[in-house]
């Protein structure tokens, strides 16, 4: 019984971490590339993986691939499911992708004392990362010293 649960979950883990990676790298090269975001990929990876469900995600994943009566038809839509993540590699997709998930659009800022219009980012865990449409450009900034003034 250990052995089924614990054969279970790496085998899960192994093909979840597939998963996983095709969909950060696809954000990475496609969307934080594109913005010229400068953060590293493992910081970008572990401050954005929800790890209460990737365990029990990883456990039913590699029980239904290895020990279900239809493995072969689960490991048939796996691959269907790689595929699909494959999309965030196309840039429009990838890019569409982390729009949907970072980006907020027509926010005030203050920082000191200039007031600014821009869209975050991507806000990091100590850097916002602005885009400045008037400059054309992406500015970082502290997050401690910057101070959303828009009204929801």
């Amino acid at each position: 019984m250990i052995n089924r649960i614990a054969g279970s979950f790496f085998i899960g883990a192994l093909f979840i971490s597939i998963l996983d990676f095709l969909y950060f790298i696809g954000l990475k090269l496609n969307y934080f590339n594109f913005y010229k975001i400068d953060i590293y990929f493992n910081v970008l990876f572990y401050d954005n993986q929800n790890f209460y469900l990737l365990a029990p995600l990883s456990f039913v994943v590699g029980y239904i691939l290895i020990y279900s009566f239809a493995a072969k038809f689960f490991m048939k839509i796996y691959i269907l499911v790689i595929l699909l993540f494959m999309g965030a590699l196309y840039e429009p997709v990838g890019k569409k992708l982390g729009e949907s998930i970072f980006l907020k659009k027509n926010q005030q800022f203050l920082f000191g004392s200039t007031a600014f219009n821009g869209a975050i980012l991507y806000t990091g865990r100590n850097n916002i990362y602005i885009y400045r449409k008037e400059l054309e450009k992406t500015i970082k900034l502290p997050i401690a010293e910057v101070k959303n003034i828009t009204i929801k």
